[in-house]
């Protein structure tokens, strides 16, 4: 892992993103690019030949982004972290994808549910429209931890055949902590199938990575709930989850209105920290 994109807002869920993006960087040597977005509306923006946006609303706005990121980069928890900073002007979801794919980035770690005195935008729907849009994964914090070292995580799938790559990049980011992963498939009336069915489903799905990641350390879970979603938050409960890994298929448009998105859902509602990865077309 070489950069990891944290977009941040200056409230506290944004900070409390931040320092987590710092224990990783921390580990992993990577370099963290700290990005604010501005949403203005249209011609309150103007741009300079060199690029620099003008006219009052946007200068004012980018003096009081400066301050901000000054104080952020004086933080302790920064010291011997190479950190670059931005500042633009762009609605917020859609350019924290073009950044991170413009970056080069290998994770967005960013904050959720938190607003800051300029109109934050980690609140839930813009939060879910980052995970459908982000081609790399995604680390929504819900929660910070001083120590961030994952011991259980909860991968939660259907485990079909297009699921194998999301599950690689999991492996990549677990390969850090060497934590448990919990393999879970949950049962519903409306997506039933006998516990051996669904255990030999996992199996399969195990076996195809034995020699990526200790198989001791690979579980394989069969939870019945009402839901998906509910079967993820009991099972997560159950073990006490460091952090709950699932995909997202990145539908768009109407689509998306009509199949409902179980990752973006589990996003908005979780009270754990969430690891997503939007699922390869074929």
């Amino acid at each position: 892992m070489k950069k990891i994109l944290v977009p941040v807002d200056f409230s506290t869920c944004s900070e409390a993103a931040l320092r987590m993006a710092a224990q990783i960087a921390r580990k992993t040597g990577a370099e963290i690019i700290l990005l604010h977005l501005i949403d203005l509306p249209s011609g309150e923006v103007g741009m300079a030949a060199d690029g620099t946006p003008t006219g009052p609303a946007a200068i004012l706005l980018m003096e009081h982004a400066r301050k901000k990121f000054d104080e952020l980069l004086a933080k302790p928890y920064l010291k011997g972290i190479k950190v670059n900073d931005y500042v633009d002007f762009n609605r917020p979801f859609e350019g924290i994808a073009d950044y991170a794919a413009e970056k080069g980035a290998d994770l967005i770690v960013m904050g959720s549910h938190g607003t800051g005195k300029m109109n934050g935008f980690f609140v839930g729907s813009n939060t879910e429209k980052v995970v459908r849009n982000s081609k790399i994964p995604v680390l929504v914090i819900k929660k910070f931890v001083p120590d961030f070292n994952p011991k259980r995580i909860v991968y939660a799938s259907s485990f079909k055949e297009q699921c194998h790559k999301c599950f690689n990049k999991l492996l990549d980011f677990a390969r850090l902590y060497d934590p448990d992963i919990y393999l879970l498939r949950v049962n519903t009336i409306m997506n039933f199938l006998a516990t051996h069915e669904s255990e030999e489903l996992i199996e399969d799905f195990i076996s195809k990575h034995k020699d990526q990641y200790p198989l001791e350390k690979m579980h394989k879970v069969v939870y019945d709930d009402y839901s998906v979603q509910e079967g993820i938050f009991h099972f997560a409960d159950k073990i006490d989850a460091d952090i709950i890994a699932l995909s997202t298929h990145g539908r768009q448009g109407l689509l998306h209105f009509l199949q409902d998105s179980i990752a973006e859902d589990v996003v908005n509602k979780a009270n754990r920290n969430i690891l997503t990865f939007r699922m390869e077309k074929d």
